[in-house]
């Protein structure tokens, strides 16, 4: 097997790269120890995150500590009875019982819809991880946070139930319950809701939970929404690159008179702005989809509902979105000259009123591009992209605390990445700079981009 071997300050180590996935490795030591020393990276970049982790933000808190739940869950998995593993998960078990305490000391009237989202899909991972280590009324608590509180919010209070908006209906508004902004129908709290709903149906059949049918019906007028507005190619929500491959934009938009769909603030709007966190978000809501096909269609035809539905026609409709985002991912959103996952150059991500949001989208990315069951589905290699993107951060970190940096790609080849992405995608702003003057959630969110890379490099081993 050819590997590519580059050095690090871990100890004596080196790191190689293997055509099948991430390991470290010392002269002379066998898998088992590359893997042990993998494991030490990890450890060490969770030590980190615990210092930097309490960032008075909501969303943040709840995005960035999702990246933390899905790489502990990684490590356990990997090494379940392994004594720093243990330490990690006693740890994270804390910071769990001063997450639920932080989110019940905000008015929900004053958040944003997609804030509900992230914390939904966050306290779903926090179930997870509580039953695996028995703490069962603490994941009884995340869980009834996911759906009695969070779901419903979203769903009492965002989604829009009439069936009147231009050119399509329905979908989610990303307001805020006090009702001073109506929000716009932006991609992430859509796909959020999507993603929500689709993942609290799939746990409802894992453990036969009953009353779950509304979960599915929300999944299913979220699909509804997005594959309409695939249908409309000339409003270019799904933006196709290539005949096979294309991007979901940050949000749809149809310039006519009467249409719906023409908001350019809250938050401020870009031409063809695209976001990373969104694909990997969208991808695992349409595998979701798949999954659920049989269940799906009974449910329909138990409700008289889309007589003409087709399983198979529906199955290849999902399957063709998802390998469409994955071709545009593997095209538009790493680079050629060096395989790193990059957010699209576009300043709205970098800066601007709302840029303090959006540099965690490539963590998220990896978060999901890194499930397995997505990954069977893409039809595209990424194993490299973890691997270049994992070693670009480890080796620009700050080597004494271990801080890894919202910029780990070089001028140079950034430069090339901005020009090639404005050619094939025909808008991109010259910027790779994160401008924030909040230095600490900049530290927290570039850390927790670091797990989430680290999190898909232990599902590839």
């Amino acid at each position: 097997m050819e590997r590519r071997k580059f050095l690090t300050s871990l100890g004596k180590g080196t790191v190689f790269l293997s055509a099948g996935g991430f390991f470290l490795s010392c002269k002379n030591l066998n898998e088992k120890d590359n893997k042990m020393q993998l494991k030490h990276m990890a450890a060490i970049a969770f030590k980190r995150y615990e210092e930097v982790w309490e960032y008075n933000d909501f969303w943040k808190r709840g995005n960035t500590f999702d990246a933390c739940l899905n790489f502990v869950l990684a490590l356990q998995e990997k090494w379940p009875n392994d004594n720093e593993v243990l330490n990690i998960q006693h740890s994270v078990k804390k910071m769990l019982e001063k997450n639920l305490k932080f989110f019940y000391s905000y008015d929900p009237g004053s958040l944003w819809a997609d804030d509900f989202g992230w914390w939904g899909i966050m306290a779903l991972n926090a179930r997870k991880f509580l039953k695996a280590v028995g703490e069962n009324e603490l994941a009884d608590d995340y869980l009834k946070l996911s759906t009695d509180l969070c779901w419903e919010y979203k769903k009492n209070t965002a989604y829009d139930y009439t069936s009147d908006a231009k050119p399509v209906p329905h979908g989610c508004r990303n307001g805020d319950a006090n009702g001073q902004s109506a929000g716009v129908k932006n991609t992430v709290t859509n796909v959020l809701l999507f993603l929500l709903s689709s993942r609290i149906y799939r746990l409802t059949l894992e453990e036969n939970m009953p009353d779950n049918e509304k979960y599915l019906d929300l999944a299913w007028r979220q699909w509804r929404w997005f594959e309409q507005w695939f249908r409309l190619k000339e409003y270019e929500y799904l933006k196709m690159i290539s005949p096979a491959s294309g991007l979901v934009q940050e949000r749809p938009m149809a310039f006519f008179e009467g249409s719906d769909y023409t908001e350019k603030t809250h938050p401020a709007w870009c031409k063809g702005w695209v976001w990373t966190g969104d694909q990997g978000m969208l991808l695992q809501a349409l595998t979701d989809m798949l999954a659920v096909r049989d269940e799906l269609k009974n449910w329909l035809s138990d409700k008289d509902m889309e007589p003409e539905f087709d399983k198979k026609k529906f199955e290849n409709r999902v399957r063709g979105f998802i390998q469409i985002i994955g071709q545009g991912v593997k095209t538009a959103l790493v680079g050629k000259t060096d395989d790193i996952f990059r957010e699209a150059p576009f300043k709205c991500s970098f800066g601007s009123e709302h840029g303090r949001d959006y540099l965690a989208g490539r963590g998220i990315l990896m978060r999901y591009l890194g499930n397995k069951e997505v990954k069977e589905l893409l039809e595209v290699d990424f194993h490299e992209n973890f691997n270049a993107t994992l070693r670009a951060l480890w080796e620009t970190r700050d080597k004494a605390n271990n801080q890894l940096q919202s910029e780990f790609t070089s001028a140079e080849n950034d430069a090339v990445y901005i020009k090639r992405f404005e050619e094939i995608w025909g808008v991109a702003d010259d910027v790779r700079i994160w401008e924030t003057p909040f230095e600490k959630e900049k530290q927290m969110v570039s850390q927790s981009i670091g797990l989430d890379a680290l999190g898909s490099a232990l599902k590839l081993i």
